[in-house]
Order: C-alpha cells, then structure tokens, then sequence
C-alpha cells in the first residue's frame, strides 16, 4: 500500500515536471525505503536519497538544473540512494563509474535489485567503448590471416568465434573461456581509428551500433568515466549521441574525475597505435595491394622506430616529466626518427589508399599520428604540461592542460541538467572548496555523510617507514 501510495504521489517524471522540495522528498523515501527493505535503519542513506531526489527535480527555486557534491562514506549505501530516486524522478539518467568492474555490478546486480522492489518500468543499458565489443569484421580478417603468437591464441579465436554467433551484446566480459586481458582481443576488436564505419561489410550487425541504440533508447544508462569523457568530445564535434538527450548525470567514483577529465581534454598518442597502424597497413596490404611491395617493409622499420622509442627509456612501467625525458639519451633523436618513417609511410599510403576503404583508413590515421607527434614535439602552447608514460610494451606521450575548470564549465552550460558528483573522498575536511575549484563547479550545494563503520576502535593503518620512492625499480 505504502508503494501504491508512493507511485500516486511521486510518477515517474520528464523534464518540466514539478520541483520537489527536499523535505518532501525525505518524508517520502522513507516510507519507501522502509516498504522496500532497502533501508537497513540507515539516517545518512535516506537523508542521501532525499537530497538526490531534491537535485533530480527538473528546476529548483531559482530556475536552474542543480549541481549536488555528495560524500558519503564506505557503508552509507550511496548506490541504492542515488537509484531510488533516479528511477522514480530521473528522466533519462546517465550513472557514470570509474571501472567497468563498477559497471557491472550496477547493471548486473545493483540496478536490478532496486528495479524489482520498486516495480517500476525502468528501461536500463549498459554501455561500454568500442573496444569491448567483439569486431565482426575484424574477427573475419583475424581467421584469414592466421598470425598468432601461441596455440592458446588460437584456441581463444574458436572460443570468440562461438560466442559470436550467439550472444546478443558481444561484450568480451561475457565471453566463456577467454580472459579480457587474453592477446587474442587486440585481433577481434576494433578502436575509434580502426573501424571503417558506415563502409564496414558488418555494419548492420554491429555490437557497438547495437549497444549504442539501446543506450539511446533506456531510461537509465550505465557508462564509464572514460565513455563519457568520449562523448564529451564527440559533442564538440557534434556528432556526439547520449548527452543531448538526458536529464541528469550521476559520476559514482567522482573523485577520479579531475585526472580523467585532464588526459580527455588534453591530447595523447602512444607508440601502440603506431604499432597497431603498422599492423593493420600489412595485413590490409596483403589483401589489397600485394604488387606494392615496400608497403610491408616501410610497416617493418614505423615498428622498429617506435619500439626504438620506448626503449629509450626503463623497462619498469613509470611516469616522466618534460625534463626527465629530454634528459634521456636518445629520446629526442628516436622521436624525430619516428615522425621522420611515419612521413614516409604516409605518403606511400596516398597512393594507394583507393584500393580499399582499410587502406584509406590507415592513410588518414598515419596522417593523424603524424600531426599528433609533431604537436607534442613542438609543445607551442603554454597553458599545457608536456609529459610521458611508459608500460610494459608502450610509451604514451600526453599533453595535458593545467587548469580544466573553464572547460567543465563550458561542458556543463551546453545543455541544461542536473549534475551530481559522489563519492566516499571528495572534501578535504569536509570542504568541498578544492574540488569545486579544480572542477569549475561554482555554485554547487553540497553533503557530508561519515561512515557508519568504527574505524577507530575496528581498524588499524600500518605505515611501514624506508620504503623507497615508487619509481624506484627497487620499490616492489
């Protein structure tokens, strides 16, 4: 009766519905909460869930979308207080997470189990990038060319191959008997420069396209931080799909936002899409333009730069400044070199790039990769820092800006909606003043919630003393 009750009192709504006053909107998460069994005689998660449901009413008093900063800590059950009322209220609602770990389990577990209590026709999907997805096209290309590096490789392509043809969503996370971090991955899936698009022979049969169009069509969609910076810059180019058409964004992990929001807004390339783009030209050369022979040898010696360029520096994966990498012997002359083969490559790639739509499509990346390198090389503006970091087979160059408060706020005004960024380490000393700073929020109301763990007397932090610094190959 007491959900009945609830559904009469609180519908569902859309954009323009009326505002909710958060005294209201505790007095009725109670009794819901209570009804469901979701309320485990928590105060700070009703209270929590009251002032989500307060930020997700379309207009507040003055008129404007509100922008809520919520902490609460480990225990406070942040994840059902924000869901209630993003079902009840939300509109179309984007929960963006800092892992695909959290995606998960928000969408396998969490989401669902709010659903069923609150039995309400709340349409969910869960979108990943690209790189999740099984490639139909790529899968094809990767049987017929057959270069892989172990029997294991070979035995998880049989295993890709199976679940291809039955599942409905082709997220690698769901594939039998492959580990996500299995080799055979990097063949059967494709990245934002390798895909051919609307030219792609498995176009109508794509799992991204597939995952996109549920994406556009659920009430409440679960993306990644990563994901979302993504759309952010497809926005700029106007050909972004998710964001014009919500009502609220919820980041969970919100703290993480700042460094992703950095590495998004600044510019990156990395010598593994070098190599990638090498890969691709051969395998794409073999299939449309074997009577070109140096087009194999030129993929030969872009490789062999771009692993020169790596190893120019420690093998142990770490993070340099400018400085530390222009102190490196033979940084600057490997890079130049790589720039100098990637030049030559592309040129020879626009003369055969109307062979085939693949061959047209490595032309354009080498072209990009080039640009991309010369303007890290160059460093000409002044409000980006310049810096490298290095994995086990990779060196990544980033420019980043310094300050990216200017840009969330020119993100934020594009459209209006409410914003809530939440998480159990957002304040310093309950002030939310650094972050805001940081992340250009002015104007944003906030909450605090402790946790209801003990930590003083059920927990105990040992901090061992002379360990070495973490770039130290001694500190493992």
């Amino acid at each position: 009766s007491r959900l009945a009750e609830w559904e009469d009192e609180a519908p569902r709504g859309e954009a323009g519905s009326a505002p909710v006053d958060s005294e209201s909107a505790r007095i009725r998460l109670d009794k819901l909460l209570q009804a469901s069994g979701l309320d485990e005689t928590r105060p700070a998660q009703s209270d929590y869930a009251a002032e989500a449901a307060y930020a997700f009413s379309p207009r507040n008093e003055e008129g404007r979308p509100r922008v809520l900063l919520a902490e609460a800590g480990t225990g406070t059950g942040k994840t059902y207080a924000y869901l209630v009322p993003a079902m009840l209220w939300g509109g179309k609602v984007i929960v963006s997470t800092g892992t695909k770990h959290l995606q998960d389990q928000l969408f396998q577990r969490d989401i669902p189990t709010v659903r069923d209590v609150l039995k309400v026709p709340v349409t969910i999907a869960l979108l990943k990038g690209r790189s999740n997805y099984v490639c139909h096209y790529h899968l094809e290309r990767a049987k017929h060319e057959g270069r892989f590096h172990s029997k294991e490789d070979v035995a998880h392509l049989h295993k890709v191959e199976r679940y291809a043809k039955t599942t409905q969503s082709g997220d690698k996370a769901a594939c039998p008997g492959v580990p996500e971090n299995a080799p055979i991955w990097g063949f059967v899936t494709s990245t934002r420069d390798n895909c051919l698009g609307q030219d792609c022979p498995n176009h109508a049969e794509c799992f991204v396209l597939a995952a996109r169009r549920e994406a556009l069509a659920a009430d409440l969609v679960v993306v990644n931080h990563h994901l979302f910076f993504a759309d952010v810059m497809l926005r700029d180019e106007g050909t972004a799909e998710l964001l014009p058409a919500c009502n609220t964004v919820i980041f969970d992990e919100a703290h993480q936002l700042p460094e992703t929001a950095s590495l998004f807004f600044g510019d990156n390339v990395s010598t593994a899409q070098v190599i990638d783009l090498a890969r691709d030209v051969r395998t794409e050369g073999i299939t449309s333009a074997k009577d070109c022979l140096d087009l194999p040898k030129l993929c030969g010696v872009v490789e062999k730069a771009a692993k020169d360029l790596r190893l120019t520096l420690p093998v142990e994966p770490a993070r340099f400044s400018l400085a530390q990498l222009e102190e490196r012997g033979g940084f600057d002359n490997s890079l130049v070199g790589l720039i100098r083969e990637l030049e030559v490559l592309t040129a020879l790639l626009e003369t055969q790039a109307q062979r085939s739509e693949g061959l047209e499509n490595c032309w354009r990346r080498a072209g990009e990769l080039v640009a991309q390198l010369r303007r890290w090389q160059k460093g000409a503006d002044a409000n980006y820092v310049r810096w490298g970091e290095t994995y086990t087979l990779s060196l990544q160059l980033n420019a980043t800006p310094l300050v990216i408060a200017s840009i969330m706020k020119k993100q934020m005004s594009g459209h209006p909606r409410a914003w809530i960024f939440t998480s159990a380490t957002l304040a310093v000393q309950r002030d939310f003043g650094h972050y805001c700073g940081e992340m250009g929020l002015e104007g944003a109301e906030s909450a605090f919630w402790d946790s209801p763990f003990d930590y003083e007397t059920q927990a105990l932090l040992y901090a061992p003393t002379g360990l070495s610094v973490l770039n130290d190959s001694a500190y493992t």
